[in-house]
């Protein structure tokens, strides 16, 4: 010491050099904490796993930031609105490479979606983007988006994990800003009231302000080259600490220099004095409270690792403490208490020496005082934990306002779902594979507090009903219903075509009789047309001989009209009695008319149905109702897919009878016409006849005519009985047809009773197995309809990797994604997945479990595991500093006894203040490791300040010691226990509830200490043990 006082100024530039290197060379410390201080979780948890998955087979569109936009307006949003949205997000997409994005899901692009991105009240609208920056920092992109996303008419925010955290850090950079700042001003008012000095003050606050800023050089240059851990807490803790502890040693140093000058030393020797004495304190504490956050250092977790920078801190304090302190002595001397004049000695605590003799003695009553304060603390303490990053901020972030608009609009698990990742060795684009996803989505379903499941069988989040077999077994069963009414129908009428045909046999044979009688009364006409021709012929001669009269002639004529009269008489009486019988036929066909023109449709889909049922379901075929069902189609050719069936055979048969009839209608039809024009020729005749006696001349003329005609009319009176002749032989034909028809009908109306039946045995079955069967019991068949579907298939593409290899699940809680219940909700899902694969062919799949929940479970379960590790580790370090510098080992363990207490204490006074009277759901999950750290490390400062001076008094009996020391190390305890107070204190308007919680947690940890177990507690102890201290 003596030496680097002399080389004082030496020290001082080499100080000054160092600091203006490390200036030089140190990068901004700001954003190294964006860029290295995110919370990310080691490997080998689940959330870690879902995200190594991921990176392996995520398409490039689907990898990178999740962004979620948010439009949202108090009222519904209107038409010309979601046109102005609509254009936002098309520039997006046009401009994509620009705002770094990698994909874009919107409603607009996959209509499938709008359920899943407009709320149902139409305020809100989503749309996600997928942000990977690149070689640009997040910060950069985010405000480029932002920029972007604006829309004339509609409020827009952006939100996400990555989001929420980066304004953390924004609020924890602005928040260290602030604490510096009252910091410095606190330190200063304190010690100007302690000191009373305008000069005494500034000197800790240049120390330590120095050692803050090459700490802070140090820090951020190992973070940039060796990546060192570091986090949104390690510059505050810097401020926090080192200007606390910083500030106490100050005071300790200059207390016992001023010690030293009242008893009238020179300056160097006051200065050697003091760090001999004082200086061996502040180097004990300093190691310790360096120990202390070194062996956090052996933490697994970065987060808590970053605290291991304030080791770093306090190692450049003590070098700062033991080189530029002594330097200000030196030069300023007693000026360094300006303007304090005349007697500069140290004041003794008053406070601390009327506690220490209360406690010494009444030993008992100060330990009850003791108990009544912490006991119902400890008692009420019981370590609820919150991981809600949103509480952190409060609602002035646009990031927080946009969760709280989808928690309200969609609800909160919505916005950050669950996400369960499996990653198979195979592709899983199958129908096998399809109906074992389903089968683990309806598992997942049933995890309580699940409100949704969306995955490849499910992209909406609803369940496909189709792709069960309990709804394919209804279908096919409300079809075979259907049917089973057709058949009775068909079955109905040709029983009644039976019937018809029956009663028109008799018909049939009048007809054919008829049309014999027909060709008799032909041959008569024929032979009359003879006689015709003869009377006609005299006729002639008569009228050219003139020796016949006119009467006479003029009766063959009409003699000859009435037998063409007589014919076409018989012959209508034939075909009305043809019509009779065709009128019968039609009476059937109109029947069969009446039936479903699709029957040999449904015949056809009926036979699909029936084999792609038994080939689905082959077990079917040993059940007695089902083989009742397949005896009845297979005897009519339904079983086999044969189009040769009856019922098919039967409609070719009617449709030829129809064309039959109606060839044969027109016919007969055409007949009677000609006959009816034959017999009105006679007319003109015998209007000449009787205009006979107009002229001769003009009757023979009309004769002449008349036989003329005569060759014609005996040349379709031959067609007539040729026709005749037809008509007879395919009357007989269509009889022996008839007869056919009428067998055939009655066979199929025999068979279709059994379809019939076996139709309804069918349906029963088939019913049953849809009522009485569950979704799950039925099982699950893939249509090959569905795997063609386009909008399917565009579907599945965000649900199972271009691979096929990785098949992901969204679950949707119905509780907020940062709650503790949704935390064992992801243990729940867990147990569930291994359940669900279990037996199947992805039970050797790699599981990964991603999303805010799973993320602050895993969190929840290392932070546990490395706080019980790491603060172990501290209690040995800590305690063996104590075991070496106070060269004892009982004083180490009531000194840890009363720090643990003290701990234990002041953190449940923070919960009562933060949980039960501010409604806080919990502490912040890393406030109770870092209080502990921050706590135990000062409080075993007070500790060796106390004890180190206790130590100095070991000539003197225990009790004595102890009083004396008290009264020494009071005031200096005190103004350290205020002053580091105050500095975590200003932590509060940081706006960070983490640090407000861990200020005051640390506040009421150091005035506990200070003011209760230091001076009633220890006391007692110490008088206890007596000599055994030492």
């Amino acid at each position: 010491m003596k030496r680097l006082v002399q080389l004082k100024w030496i020290v001082v530039l080499v100080w000054a050099m160092i600091s203006i290197l490390l200036a030089w060379k140190a990068p901004a410390m700001e954003p190294l904490v964006r860029e290295k201080g995110q919370i990310k979780v080691p490997e080998g948890y689940a959330s870690q796993r879902a995200a190594e998955i991921k990176s392996r087979h995520q398409q490039t569109e689907n990898h990178g930031t999740s962004v979620i936009i948010v439009f949202h307006d108090r009222v519904k949003i209107s038409g010309h609105e979601m046109g102005r949205i609509r254009g936002t997000l098309e520039r997006l997409e046009k401009n994509k490479k620009q705002y770094a994005i990698m994909g874009l899901t919107t409603h607009f692009h996959e209509p499938a979606l709008k359920s899943e991105l407009v709320s149902k009240d139409g305020k809100t609208v989503m749309a996600i983007a997928s942000v990977d920056p690149g070689g640009k920092s997040f910060k950069t992109v985010r405000a480029a988006l932002q920029k972007a996303v604006k829309t004339p008419g509609v409020e827009v925010m952006m939100t996400g994990n990555r989001l929420i955290n980066e304004d953390v850090t924004d609020s924890s950079q602005a928040g260290l800003k602030r604490t510096e700042a009252i910091t410095i001003v606190f330190i200063l008012a304190v010690l100007v009231l302690v000191y009373r000095s305008i000069v005494a003050p500034l000197i800790p606050l240049l120390t330590v302000g120095l050692s803050y800023l090459v700490s802070q050089f140090i820090v951020a240059i190992l973070v940039d080259k060796l990546d060192f851990p570091v986090s949104n807490f390690t510059q505050i803790f810097l401020v926090a600490v080192l200007f606390g502890i910083g500030t106490d040693y100050c005071i300790l140093l200059l207390s016992r220099f001023k010690e030293e000058l009242a008893d009238g030393k020179e300056t160097v020797a006051a200065i050697l004095a003091t760090y001999r004495s004082a200086g061996k304190t502040v180097l004990f504490s300093g190691i310790a409270v360096l120990i202390g956050f070194a062996s956090i250092g052996l933490a697994s977790f970065k987060l808590y690792q970053s605290a291991s920078a304030v080791a770093v801190g306090v190692a450049v304090l003590l070098l700062a403490l033991f080189s530029i302190v002594p330097f200000f002595m030196a030069v300023l001397k007693k000026g360094l208490f300006w303007p304090v004049r005349g007697d500069i000695s140290h004041h003794e605590s008053k406070i601390w020496e009327r506690a220490g003799l209360f406690a010494l003695a009444r030993p008992f009553l100060s330990l009850a005082i003791v108990a009544v304060i912490m006991v119902p603390l400890l008692i009420s303490y019981n370590g609820k934990l919150s991981f809600n990053s949103l509480d952190e901020l409060g609602d002035n972030y646009d990031s927080v306002k946009a969760f709280n608009i989808i928690a309200a609009s969609f609800g909160a698990g919505k916005a950050m779902p669950a996400e369960v990742v499996l990653e198979n060795d195979e592709s899983v684009k199958s129908k096998d594979y399809l109906a074992l996803i389903e089968k683990i989505s309806a598992d997942l379903d049933k995890v309580p507090h699940v409100a949704q499941v969306q995955s490849a069988t499910r992209p909406d989040g609803s369940v496909m009903k189709e792709i069960y077999v309990k709804n394919q077994a209804k279908t096919l069963g409300e079809g075979l219903e259907k049917s089973h009414n057709g058949i009775q129908k068909i079955k109905s009428g040709l029983t009644g075509a039976s019937g018809s045909l029956e009663n028109a046999k008799s018909k049939f044979k009048e007809a054919t009789d008829g049309i014999g009688e027909l060709e008799a009364g032909s041959e008569k006409i024929s032979a009359g047309m003879g006689n015709l021709s003869n009377s006609l012929s005299r006729i002639e001669e008569g009228i050219q001989s003139g020796s016949a009269g006119a009467d006479e002639l003029k009766s063959g004529v009409k003699n000859a009209q009435q037998q063409a009269k007589e014919l076409q008489s018989g012959f209508n009486q034939l075909y009305g009695k043809y019509q009779l019988v065709q009128s019968g036929i039609r009476q059937f066909i109109s029947q069969t008319d009446q039936l479903p023109a699709d029957i040999p449709k449904q015949v056809s889909s009926l036979q699909a149905a029936y084999q792609a049922f038994l080939k689905d379901n082959p077990e079917a075929a040993n059940d007695p109702q089902f083989q009742k069902v397949q005896q009845a189609m297979n005897e009519l050719g339904l079983g086999t897919g044969n189009d040769n069936d009856t019922i098919v055979s039967l409609y070719r048969q009617i449709d030829a009878v129809t064309a039959t009839l109606e060839s044969v209608d027109a016919k007969l039809s055409a007949i009677s016409a000609g006959l009816g024009r034959f017999a009105d020729g006679f007319t003109p005749i015998i209007n000449g006849l009787d205009q006979l006696e107009n002229g001769l001349n003009q009757t023979a003329a009309g004769q002449n005519e008349v036989i003329r005609k005569i060759p014609a009319l005996q040349k379709g009176l031959q067609g007539i009985a040729d026709g005749q002749a037809q008509l007879k032989t395919g009357l007989t034909t269509f009889g022996t047809h008839m007869n056919q028809l009428s067998d055939g009908l009655d066979k199929s109306a025999a068979g279709l009773g059994k379809i019939e039946s076996g139709l309804y045995d069918a349906g029963s079955y088939l019913n049953d197995l849809a009522d009485e069967t569950s979704m799950e019991q039925s099982g699950i068949y893939i249509p090959d309809a569905l795997l063609s579907n386009a909008d399917y298939q565009k579907a599945l593409g965000h649900y199972i990797s271009k691979d096929g290899k990785m098949v992901t699940f969204h679950l949707i809680l119905n509780e907020n994604p940062y709650s503790n219940r949704a935390m064992a909700d992801i243990s729940h899902i867990n147990r569930a997945l291994k359940d669900a694969v279990k037996g199947t062919k992805l039970e050797n799949a790699h599981i990964g479990i991603g999303g805010v929940s799973s993320i602050n479970r895993d969190l929840d379960k290392m932070s546990k595991a490395d706080y019980t590790r790491t603060v172990t580790f501290m209690l040995i370090g800590v305690a063996a500093a104590l075991l070496i510098f106070l060269r004892s080992i009982v004083m180490p363990l009531y000194l840890l006894a009363s720090l643990l207490i003290t701990y234990f204490a002041s953190a449940g006074l923070t919960e009562i203040i933060f949980v039960h009277l501010l409604d806080y759901p919990g502490i912040s999950w890393a406030v109770p490791f870092f209080g502990f750290v921050i706590l135990i490390a000062l409080g075993t400062d007070y500790s060796i300040f106390l004890m180190e001076r206790f130590n100095e008094y070991q000539h003197l009996p225990a009790k004595e010691a102890i009083l004396l020391a008290m009264k020494k190390m009071g005031t200096v305890i005190l103004s350290a226990a205020i002053i580091l107070s105050g500095t975590f204190a200003a932590m509060m308007p940081s706006g960070v509830l983490s640090l407000l919680q861990i200020a005051t947690l640390t506040l009421t940890g150091l005035l506990f200490y200070a003011l209760i177990m230091l001076p009633l507690f220890v006391p007692v102890l110490v008088k206890m043990l007596g000599k055994a201290n030492w």
